[in-house]
């Protein structure tokens, strides 16, 4: 096997996008090959909340007992996703890719083969596991494929399954559940990621591995007061959100009276917010500078989702509160990225590497504290639960802000290569 030293991209960027040997038709071919896995690693980690009721009919378990399917998913991808990353990411990204969509779709079959709840858990830690390897490659590989002048757009390409995940395949993998049986939703997923996968192992160029690291090395950063402190507000910011994400059909049913169109509509809203979100998030980081954005944003969120369970009572009141709760929910990613690696800019990939595993630690903590509060007062519950979620955020935010070093030192730097997205968890 062949491996690579750390001079690998430079002659990857010589050999793979010369003009005479990579005709642009195919370059974007394969980009829509990675974007496309993309869109089902997205639509998998979103579509579940909203298909959970009829998933705990067929498992024979309460609705609560199914969302811990989504905290098991979010915990696979945040312990998986250092360590395969120690443990293997030093292969060559063809092999990464086709090995992490494989995982993934298994682990997604099995689900919706499960005879019961513990050998549907097993799939979602198996799902989990394989997308925790497949983004960040995915995204490097569009990187180094594209000349440096083109690379933000193979990265919008790549990070654009993601974007068109949330907007059209969260509503209508919903209502596909809610209509055809929840099966069927991620049955669709394994066969878009197996096209993925075949597109992958067909169209994608031989490209050499990175340098190992070790997974002492990978969680070095975390001794850093700066960065743990800014990754500590990520997951606690997010798990504000995701306390009620993971009720999202709960919370809102009083509006939609369980109806899957209905719903549907409610989740393509928050999917027009979070893209608005999302651009409106970047513009403001570079007016203000992150540590300005984030600190507008964060209690702005924790608004939001407070009132999404609150006053959520009628389906006009459900469509607008969605969007604003998405809008902020998609707020928080971009500038708490720039300011973990104003922490520790000489590790920059490093603790980029370990936001992404924050967030999901942050959906599957958002589970647990919205299981407390939908088990003690219903969708009224879930709204106080993600108050009392979101005060500790707003507290862990201000002792980040307080630690770290002024914005004007992160607004300076470039802004991570890819950072949208990293927003399929936020």
């Amino acid at each position: 096997m062949r491996t690579a030293g750390r001079g690998a991209p430079q002659a990857l960027r010589q050999n793979v996008h010369t003009p005479t040997k990579q005709k642009d038709w195919l370059m974007r071919l394969r980009l829509l090959i990675l974007a496309l896995g993309n869109f089902a690693m997205g639509v998998d980690t979103f579509v579940i909340a909203p298909i959970l009721d009829p998933m705990a009919d067929d498992l024979a378990v309460s609705r609560t007992t199914a969302g811990w399917l989504i905290t098991a998913f979010a915990l696979s991808y945040a312990v998986c996703g250092p360590g395969l990353a120690a443990l293997i990411g030093h292969r060559p990204p063809r092999r990464l890719l086709l090995a992490a969509l494989t995982v993934f779709a298994v682990g997604n079959a099995l689900t919706a083969v499960a005879p019961g709840y513990w050998v549907a858990m097993l799939g979602r830690v198996v799902a989990g596991a394989g997308a925790s390897m497949y983004t960040a490659n995915a995204l490097a590989v569009a990187r180094a494929m594209a000349p440096p002048e083109r690379s933000g757009r193979a990265t919008a390409t790549v990070v654009g399954g993601l974007t068109t995940a949330i907007v059209l395949g969260l509503p209508l993998g919903a209502w596909l559940g809610a209509n055809t049986g929840w099966q069927a939703t991620l049955w669709v997923v394994v066969a878009l990621t197996a096209v993925a996968a075949a597109g992958v192992a067909f169209s994608l160029p031989w490209m050499p591995g990175q340098a190992a690291t070790s997974l002492r090395e990978r969680l070095a950063p975390l001794t850093r007061p700066p960065v743990l402190t800014t990754l500590m507000a990520t997951w606690l910011c997010l798990s504000t959100s995701w306390t009620v994400y993971n009720y999202v059909d709960q919370v809102t049913r009083k509006a939609t009276g369980g109806d899957a169109a209905k719903t549907s509509f409610v989740l393509l809203s928050f999917g027009v917010g979070a893209v608005a979100g999302n651009l409106l998030t970047g513009r403001l980081t570079d007016r203000l500078g992150p540590a300005r954005t984030i600190g507008y944003a964060a209690p702005l969120l924790v608004l939001a989702a407070t009132a999404a369970p609150l006053l959520s009572a009628t389906f006009p009141a459900a469509l607008a509160l969605a969007a604003v709760w998405g809008l902020f929910h998609w707020m928080v990613n971009v500038p708490q990225q720039l300011r973990v690696v104003a922490a520790a800019p000489q590790a920059a990939p490093l603790v980029l590497g370990l936001h992404q595993s924050t967030i999901y630690i942050g959906i599957s903590t958002g589970g647990v504290a919205g299981a407390v509060g939908f088990t003690a007062g219903g969708a009224h519950g879930v709204g106080y639960a993600a108050l009392a979620v979101g005060v500790l955020a707003l507290a862990g935010l201000a002792v980040s802000l307080r630690v770290n070093k002024p914005a004007g030192v992160a607004r300076s730097l470039p802004r991570p290569a890819g950072q949208a997205s990293q927003a399929a968890s936020s």
